[in-house]
C-alpha cells in the first residue's frame, strides 16, 4: 500500500474505520508511527501520526502535508455497459494502466437494467490507487445512448471484427468497446472507423478494453 484514501485527508484529526482500518491492522502498525493519507482530489500527500488504536478504529493527528506534481492521465476511452461486475473488476487494471476517464454507454444489446454507480466505481478505483501509487481518481461519465455520446465525443471509432489496424487510430478519436453481444447494424453504420485487435479469437468485452489501454498506455 503506497498510502491510505481518506476523503477528509487534510482535516486535523482522522478517525479510521471499517476497511481502511483492517488495512492498518494488516500493516501492524502501532501508535507514534507515521503514515500518508490522500484524499486524492488535491495532489497533497499528508502526513499523519497514529494517536492510539484500539480494536475497531484509529485517530490519526496531521503533522504536515507536501504538494507533490499533478499526474496527467488524458486517455479516455468509452465502454458499452456490461454488467456492473465485470465492470468492476476490470477497472483496477484500467487504473493502473493509467485511463484518465470512462465513458459508459447504453447500447442496444446492453441490459437496460444495469445501473452504473459512480460512488461504488469511485471506491474501487480509491482502492487501487493505494496500492498502485496512483494520485487521482479516474473520471466517469453515463451516456443513455450513442447518440448521446456522440454529441459530446466528435469522432468516435469503434473496436470491431473486421477492422484497421490500431495503429492507423488519430490522436482525436475516441475508441468504444461494444457489449458482449457487440454493436447493431445501425450503431456500426453511426461510426467513422472501425479497428481491430491482433487476435483471431472473439474476446469478452473486459478483455477487449484492457488490450485497448494496453496498446495505447503500457
Amino acid at each position: 500500500m503506497k498510502f491510505l484514501y481518506d476523503k477528509n485527508a487534510g482535516n486535523e484529526s482522522l478517525k479510521i474505520v471499517n476497511e481502511a482500518f483492517l488495512h492498518l491492522k494488516a500493516r501492524r502498525m502501532q501508535a507514534g508511527e507515521r503514515i500518508s493519507v490522500r484524499n486524492l482530489r488535491d495532489f497533497k500527500e499528508y502526513i499523519y501520526e497514529i494517536d492510539e488504536i484500539d480494536r475497531r478504529s484509529a485517530s490519526l493527528s496531521l503533522v504536515f502535508a507536501s504538494l507533490n506534481g499533478e499526474q496527467k492521465f488524458d486517455f479516455t476511452i468509452a465502454w458499452a455497459i456490461v454488467d456492473p461486475k465485470t465492470i468492476e473488476k476490470t477497472l483496477p487494471f484500467l487504473n493502473e494502466l493509467g485511463v484518465g476517464k470512462i465513458a459508459f454507454v447504453y447500447t442496444k444489446f446492453s441490459q437496460a437494467n444495469f445501473k452504473i454507480d459512480i460512488e461504488r466505481l469511485n471506491y474501487i478505483n480509491a482502492l487501487s490507487c493505494e496500492q498502485c501509487g496512483r494520485t487521482s481518481l479516474m473520471e466517469f461519465e453515463v451516456y443513455k445512448n450513442l447518440d448521446e455520446l456522440m454529441s459530446v465525443y466528435k469522432n468516435v471509432s469503434a473496436i470491431n471484427f473486421g477492422g484497421k489496424s490500431l495503429n492507423e487510430k488519430k490522436d482525436d478519436e475516441l475508441l468504444i468497446i461494444g457489449p458482449e453481444g457487440g454493436f447493431s447494424e445501425d450503431e456500426t453504420a453511426k461510426f467513422k472507423n472501425s479497428y481491430c485487435l491482433n487476435t483471431k479469437n472473439i474476446l469478452r468485452s473486459q478483455t477487449a478494453v484492457i488490450s485497448v489501454a494496453a496498446k495505447f498506455l503500457a
